[in-house]
């Protein structure tokens, strides 16, 4: 049982350390204490359309991806499944036969074989927009004296 006295040490601490992070956030981020207006505006847009930052980082990963592609190709993971008479193919019938277990290195190839890069970064695209709204709530907190 906990008495009142050591949840206040534990409310304390916590409010200390909220300091420590605020004050580290206010030091790295001197424009958005000067113009908090303009950051809150951008943080909403960069939450409303995460594709701002999303974009140039898919360009970025877009030649390991390629090469990732190119090398399933040609060993017979195509976008129709595993291509008949391929590397793929025989391996396939020496070690699996018909049945290719779940979540085995075999199915993770073939998914990734046929998989479509629509979906991938929806998580990435999930961050970017809660972090930057959460971004949003601080400078306009402090912007507004909620606290100091």
């Amino acid at each position: 049982m906990t008495t009142q006295k050591s949840i206040d040490v534990y409310v304390d601490l916590a409010l200390d350390h909220l300091s420590d992070v605020t004050t580290a956030l206010d030091a790295m981020c001197a424009p958005a204490r000067s113009h908090p207006y303009t950051t809150v505006v951008s943080l909403i847009v960069l939450g409303a359309f995460p594709a701002i930052i999303i974009s140039p980082l898919k360009l970025l990963a877009l030649p390991f991806k390629a090469l990732g592609k190119f090398v399933l190709y040609h060993l017979g993971f195509r976008p129709g499944g595993v291509e008949r008479d391929s590397f793929a193919s025989h391996y396939q019938s020496i070690n699996y036969g018909g049945y290719i277990p779940a979540n085995s290195p075999f199915a993770h190839l073939q998914s990734y074989g046929t998989e479509d890069d629509e979906e991938a970064g929806s998580w990435f695209a999930s961050i970017v927009s809660w972090s930057s709204f959460a971004g949003a709530g601080y400078v306009l907190g402090r912007a507004w004296g909620w606290w100091n």
